[in-house]
């Protein structure tokens, strides 16, 4: 799981390389929702903009310590960005997921992608989940 640090003037935010695909693959499913989620991105680097925590769930595993960001575009499907928060403060926030909100599918992704998710039988239920939430969503 890499990070990738965009240019174009983010600092404190990276991106997991997942994440970064995350935003290609919405830039090319709609481009107003992309440029939302990119300017609700920029206000989290410059500290205008605090996300809303993410708990304990049981089929997400532990997001403690992450938060959630809602890029809004009227006739646009509802997405969700997740956040975490890197060494305990907000000098590095690392975007891991970036996502249709269907079925908590960004929730989902994050607790896969952060590990958050231990139990052998629960992960690998969580990622036949996604596999079928997303081929609902391409469908």
């Amino acid at each position: 799981m890499g990070r990738h640090e965009p240019r174009g003037g983010f600092s404190p935010v990276r991106f997991l390389d997942e994440a970064a695909d995350d935003l290609r693959s919405l830039a090319e499913a709609s481009r107003p929702l992309f440029l939302e989620a990119m300017r609700l991105l920029r206000r989290l680097d410059r500290g205008d903009l605090a996300p809303v925590p993410l708990h304990d769930v049981a089929k997400t595993g532990d997001l403690g310590g992450c938060g959630k960001i809602v890029p809004a575009v009227e006739g646009e499907p509802e997405y969700r960005i997740v956040v975490r928060e890197v060494g305990g403060n907000v000098d590095v926030v690392d975007v891991i997921a970036v996502e249709d909100r269907l079925e908590d599918l960004p929730c989902l992704l994050a607790g896969l992608r952060l590990h958050r998710i231990d139990d052998p039988v629960r992960r690998s239920d969580a990622q036949r989940r996604v596999a079928r939430i997303r081929r609902s969503l391409r469908a």
